[in-house]
């Protein structure tokens, strides 16, 4: 009994220890440094990223349209040095760097290449010193839940310090959907207190006093298929458009905004569907839109009580962002 009690003592204090440094920017900042160091030295998410047509194909036409001979580039986490590589091979200076050992194969991928205008540095970008102002800040610092691979900080930061007052970030505009679904059957997963199977209800769990402590912080959202999508009931439009090219810092971004969608297609709506678009120029730009070409983005479902729409109904909610950077801190309040 006291190895039980002194382990659950263990265990809150531990998450009260990180959600007190996950308020902290600096130190929620070296968590995530942590955690992505070890995601991309996993060869299988480089593997993923490279058969990505979208992503490829779209990063490798933007550079072609904008970046040229004489420009200076920092690749921000190059991974294998593939987008370093195609600025390089338009004639550009390149910085690419990165703060895992796979910058090592990246360097060689390289040089069996014959790309040779590219330096290769392992350093986290809030540790690099560039020695010269650059043309184009490139990236590809987009998480599944599009700001969660510490985009915004990471790369104002990099404004700030190494970027010339006429230069890019690139991609610099992002914009943010949270779309009402409907999911096929298969794929529905209702809270428990919706639940009736066999003759057996489970709505007195709803307000049951002790359900709270079996709820993990990511219990309001999952991550769903492709495969899950049947149809969204309006029609899809941003909820929060970005410009890291415009802005001066994050206290720029909303983080409070009310939504109303018109039901265009009837149906039982299962939460908010998110995803994203990332904007080059108005030809060149991608998403991660559930009826569009698959990517190597995961979608979140931001999970709500069923409820079903006809159409011409009036949907509408309001988002409040707590860090932009975990979707855990986010809340959706419905009103129906």
């Amino acid at each position: 009994m006291l190895t039980q009690s002194l382990l659950r003592w263990s265990l809150r204090s531990a998450r009260a220890v990180k959600a007190k440094a996950m308020s902290s920017q600096t130190l929620s900042s070296l968590f995530y440094d942590y955690d992505n160091v070890g995601e991309f030295s996993d060869l299988f998410e480089h593997e993923k990223m490279l058969a990505d047509s979208v992503r490829v194909d779209t990063y490798a036409a933007a550079i072609r349209r904008h970046i040229k001979a004489g420009d200076v580039v920092i690749d921000l986490g190059t991974g294998t040095g593939i987008l370093a590589i195609l600025a390089a091979r338009q004639g550009a200076t390149v910085y690419a760097i990165d703060h895992s050992d796979f910058i090592n194969i990246a360097e060689q991928i390289a040089k069996n290449n014959g790309v040779s205008n590219i330096q290769f540095l392992k350093v986290n970008s809030r540790d690099f010193a560039c020695p010269e102002k650059v043309d184009y800040i490139l990236h590809e610092q987009i998480g599944d839940d599009l700001f969660d691979e510490n985009m915004i900080f990471n790369l104002l930061d990099l404004k700030q310090r190494a970027m010339k007052d006429t230069g890019t970030i690139f991609p610099g505009r992002f914009e943010l959907f949270l779309e009402p679904v409907a999911l096929t059957r298969a794929y529905r997963v209702p809270f428990i207190w919706e639940t009736s199977i066999q003759g057996i209800d489970y709505g007195f769990i709803k307000n049951h006093p002790g359900i709270e402590k079996y709820k993990r912080a990511s219990y309001a959202s999952r991550y769903v298929d492709q495969a899950a999508f049947d149809h969204f009931l309006s029609e899809p439009a941003p909820v929060l458009s970005v410009d890291l090219n415009s802005i001066k810092g994050p206290d720029s971004i909303a983080t409070r905004f009310s939504v109303s969608r018109r039901v265009i297609h009837a149906g039982r709506m299962e939460g908010l569907y998110l995803f994203f678009r990332a904007v080059f120029d108005e030809e060149c730009h991608f998403d991660t839109a559930p009826q569009h070409t698959h990517t190597s983005w995961g979608n979140r479902l931001l999970r709500c009580a069923h409820h079903d729409y006809a159409a011409g109904d009036t949907i509408s909610f309001q988002v409040e962002i707590g860090d932009i950077r975990f979707v855990d801190t986010w809340s959706c309040t419905f009103n129906h």
